[in-house]
């Protein structure tokens, strides 16, 4: 998946992406992002940078 994001941490663009939850009726979906560049996970919508992650499986 892509998406027009960038890192919070870095700003590069080189993200792997992951969506998280549901798909809501309107199409909606959280997504979580890894940057490829400087490793930060991140939550899509909310800002949220986590060290480990349990819906995407991520771990620093």
């Amino acid at each position: 998946m892509q998406c027009g994001c960038h890192c919070i941490k870095c700003g590069s663009t080189q993200l792997e992406s992951n969506r998280v939850g549901e798909i809501e009726s309107d199409g909606y979906f959280d997504m979580h992002h890894t940057c490829l560049k400087c490793n930060t996970h991140f939550d899509h919508l909310e800002g949220d940078v986590f060290d480990s992650c349990g819906k995407c499986g991520y771990k620093a």
